[in-house]
């Protein structure tokens, strides 16, 4: 039987120094029947340019821009993307994420009765920053724990990115106005539906978040704020966000009692066995010592989060 068409949809702004990597991790996988499509942004930083001259040398990419405005979710390229495409499965790419070469082999074979989508192992695409040597060892932690991924999974938590564009279609597409939580409604959607969603350890891909303090201190804040309306019927969201508001409460707290203020030497304490955990467990990872920055990593990005919620839970109070 032929192969499945499959699409894989890559909306970018500004991503020069990975998108050619990632490019060409789509160029050399061994699932042969596949188109690629690009859906740029008004990218200034010479990424325009390196998409348009690989849509030029190979006909299975096709480029398009979308006009840049601020504001505007990812979603909205996505669906872009999606509406453009003419394959029957989806693999859903960031520009900031690269795949081993067999990992469209590997996930589409696992598109069979009423299995939608297929999450592969995730990695972290490294640098020499102390924050993405931690995460290293973190999400492969994570990811290596097959009872852990399969149970996240099956509480809709983990987006499936290669899935079948029917199943896509019956579930009504992503939610235009689901923001940055996109890929929790479209999970759940497929699972209200009866779709099955599951875990191809085999598969790899790999993907670099901000790894640099000031950026992710941004984001961080920023994801807060956006994404509020998921966070605010998520209880172990909402239990996290009150941890790491708790100190700025225990120093208001001080204004009465100055004793209050002992209690932020306790504060870090759940951190701090979570770290030895961590240690312990990433006994033979290379970048094992690096697990011990989570206090200080955990509260740069937190903190900034937990802000950002709590800013958006404000202005809801007084719409």
């Amino acid at each position: 039987m032929p192969q499945p068409k499959v699409s894989i949809i890559c909306p970018f702004r500004n991503e020069i120094n990975e998108l050619k990597e990632t490019l060409d991790s789509f160029i050399k996988q061994t699932y042969k029947n596949k188109e690629v499509i690009l859906i740029d942004s008004d990218s200034t930083d010479g990424s325009m340019e390196l998409a348009k001259s690989y849509a030029k040398k190979y006909k299975f990419i096709k480029y398009f821009n979308n006009p840049y405005k601020p504001g505007r979710w990812a979603t909205e390229f996505y669906i872009d993307a999606i509406n453009r495409s003419t394959g029957s499965i989806i693999y859903m790419a960031d520009a900031n994420g690269k795949l081993a070469p067999d990992y469209l082999e590997l996930t589409v074979k696992n598109l069979r009765g009423n299995i939608a989508g297929v999450v592969g192992k995730l990695r972290i695409w490294l640098s020499n920053s102390a924050i993405s040597k931690y995460r290293d060892v973190i999400w492969t932690l994570r990811y290596d724990d097959v009872k852990r991924i399969e149970k996240e999974i099956n509480e809709g938590r983990i987006l499936p990115r290669t899935f079948l564009k029917e199943a896509y279609d019956k579930v009504g597409g992503f939610n235009p106005k689901a923001g940055w939580a996109v890929d929790t409604f479209f999970n759940k959607e497929l699972l209200n539906k009866g779709y099955k969603i599951v875990y191809e350890p085999k598969a790899i891909w790999w993907h670099k978040w901000r790894d640099n303090p000031k950026k992710l201190i941004k984001y961080s804040f920023k994801f807060g704020k956006l994404n509020f309306d998921t966070a605010k019927t998520d209880r172990k969201q909402l239990c996290k966000i009150s941890y790491f508001l708790l100190p700025f409460i225990v120093i208001i707290a001080s204004i009465i009692d100055i004793r209050m203020l002992l209690l932020l030497i306790l504060h870090p304490l759940p951190i701090l066995l979570s770290t030895l955990n961590i240690f312990f467990k990433a006994k033979g990872h290379p970048n094992r010592r690096y697990s011990f920055f989570k206090p200080l990593i955990s509260y740069m990005q937190n903190i900034p989060y937990s802000l950002g919620f709590l800013l958006s839970f404000t202005k809801s109070l007084f719409k």
